[in-house]
């Protein structure tokens, strides 16, 4: 668990140079650790002052449409300001064709700051494997966010059709099809199961949504896919479904998992490195699932519906206080 600051009030936070359209998922975490540290908050770099103290989240996506000029956008800022970063997407094999582009550009930026942090050790081990071998960062995990106490409904799903949900933007890898395709499973074996997808598709990726409704028809497995969820209705979006499923393959962070816990759901997560660390971290709270075993899975939750929810004495942390705290004691160490 993260280790708070004794003495918060006294630790220096640097200003904090917000990019990005508000509704993007790095921006917008950047505005909450900003907001609850009581950080300066920029979104102009022409207005920073040489040699300030600042902190960026970065995403190569968000500055630049090629990782080199992510890259280079961020070398700039560093011979500037004394510049720290929190890397989020951070480059695996399996992105795809641009991986080693990225994988370089992410090597770049942990070069050019003066620290770097990730929100999970295995994130960390992909920076140190294939961006910057030797490097050392930080690792302060993403919070679980708070939200107001709504009474659970759990049971209120008809069992003659239960609902399998998938939280989150669809793009290829989430796990969307994968989730169709157990449904179609769990109908043969006499069980006739809804996959709703609760938000829309990613820019760029019209064609999955596409893609998946023919494969829905295909196995005759119903099908919603309900666009963005507004804010104000995702914990009660995220808590009408019978099982919540997080199929990502290529999970290094996730914030969609966390939205999950939450709300008070108790997800079934695809294993892997990042699910493994983030069960140790909240215990209870995620069940994982490989391709042999979703299906057995998704059966024992619809047998046992109370199996999808978190323990009232679960440990949800860290918070976003918590995560506050673990900057603020980063980032004195590190401008010290």
């Amino acid at each position: 668990m993260l280790q708070p600051s004794r003495r918060p009030d006294a630790l220096a936070v640097p200003h904090h140079l917000l990019l990005g359209p508000a509704t993007h998922g790095v921006t917008r975490y950047a505005g909450e650790v900003a907001g609850a540290a009581g950080a300066p908050v920029v979104r102009d770099v022409g207005r920073l002052v040489a040699g300030t103290p600042v902190h960026l989240h970065v995403t190569d996506r968000l500055l630049g449409r090629d990782p080199r000029d992510a890259a280079a956008a961020v070398e700039s800022l560093a011979r500037r300001v004394c510049l720290t970063v929190t890397l989020h997407d951070v480059p695996q094999p399996t992105d795809g064709p641009l991986f080693h582009e990225r994988a370089a550009a992410y090597g770049r930026i942990v070069r050019a700051c003066r620290a770097w942090v990730t929100n999970s050790w295995h994130e960390h081990a992909l920076v140190d494997r294939w961006s910057a071998a030797g490097a050392r960062g930080t690792v302060i995990p993403l919070p679980v966010p708070e939200v107001a106490r709504i009474p659970r409904i759990v049971g209120t799903t008809s069992p003659a059709e239960p609902v399998l949900g998938v939280f989150g933007f669809v793009y290829p890898g989430k796990g969307h099809r994968q989730v169709v395709r157990a449904a179609a499973a769990l109908r043969r074996g006499g069980t006739s199961a809804l996959v709703r997808v609760l938000g829309g598709a990613a820019p760029g990726h019209a064609e999955e949504v596409a893609t998946m409704l023919r494969l829905s028809r295909e196995r005759g497995v119903p099908l919603e896919v309900t666009g963005r969820v507004p804010e104000g209705g995702v914990v009660r979006a995220l808590q009408r479904v019978t099982v919540p499923v997080a199929a990502h393959r290529n999970v290094s962070a996730s914030a969609s998992v966390n939205s999950w816990i939450a709300a008070g759901r108790r997800p079934l997560v695809r294993d892997g490195a990042y699910a493994r660390e983030m069960a140790a971290l909240r215990p209870g709270t995620i069940t994982l699932f490989d391709d042999a075993t979703l299906v057995p899975r998704l059966e024992e939750a619809l047998l046992r519906p109370s199996s999808t929810w978190t323990a009232p004495d679960a440990d949800l942390g860290p918070r976003l206080a918590d995560t506050v705290e673990a900057y603020r004691a980063w980032w004195a160490a590190v401008h010290r």
